[in-house]
């Protein structure tokens, strides 16, 4: 997370949180404190400004794999190194040209009981049945008492799960990956005017750890793995309006 005096920016992986940090720093005297850790209660209590950063599921997913056959992130780092078998994660994450190791790769990060393979605290929760891998980031990060979901009796379906996230979630503005710039200036202004050069400064800015595809999204996914991630992650598609990919006629 990045701290300053005025607001305290939770980074959800893969949504631009590098870049936003980094835009911060420009702007505000703050702290780099770890990167993709929840705030405090102590923080929660005491501070009246947070904000966070979203992205559309679908292209979420895509990033995370593409980012992952190009050697970058823990996730595929883990899938391939530290974990059994991990002969079947190094096939899947081999080829970013291969649009078949991706839907098989959503399907095997979609199986519940690969969860615990992707995080050892999202393979105890009781949520893996209805929620995605996406989804239980948000939900670790952005929201109050998340060890409410590893309990089955709080938390049993996709309807408990709903009315935990509206009544923990801590953030109160999100930016959107998609318009990053300008979502990115309306949550400063909500706290303070910016200078124009400020703003000419922030879409000039270079953005990093930019993950690479040889293809358009909607070549990488088809029917099946659309309604994957829309099942598995309605919680965010719900709350946030995002619609899947148009499909690329075959």
């Amino acid at each position: 997370m990045f701290i300053t005096e005025k607001l305290i920016y939770i980074q959800m992986q893969k949504t631009g949180c590098t870049h936003i940090a980094s835009l911060l720093s420009k702007i505000f005297d703050g702290e780099q404190i770890g990167k993709h850790n929840p705030a405090s209660d102590k923080q929660i209590k005491t501070n009246d400004y947070f904000i966070s950063s979203i992205r559309n599921p679908w292209d979420w997913y895509l990033s995370l794999w593409t980012f992952g056959v190009q050697g970058g992130g823990g996730l595929a780092d883990r899938l391939t190194n530290k974990i059994k078998n991990t002969s079947l994660w190094k096939e899947v994450y081999s080829d970013s040209t291969d649009v078949e190791l991706f839907r098989r790769w959503l399907k095997l990060i979609h199986t519940p009981s690969n969860s615990g393979y992707l995080n050892k605290e999202y393979g105890r929760t009781a949520i893996i049945d209805f929620c995605g891998f996406m989804s239980y980031r948000y939900l670790r990060l952005c929201c109050l008492e998340p060890r409410k979901l590893d309990d089955q009796r709080l938390i049993s379906n996709f309807t408990d799960l709903t009315q935990f996230e509206a009544e923990a979630c801590y953030i109160d503005f999100f930016i959107r990956q998609e318009s990053l710039e300008k979502d990115f200036l309306k949550a400063i202004e909500k706290i303070r005017p910016l200078k124009q050069e400020e703003k000419d400064s922030v879409f000039s800015a270079e953005k990093v750890n930019i993950s690479k595809r040889p293809f358009k999204i909607s070549q990488y996914y088809d029917s099946e793995s659309i309604e994957l991630i829309y099942n598995r992650d309605k919680l965010l598609i719900d709350k946030f309006g995002y619609a899947p990919p148009l499909l690329t006629a075959e």
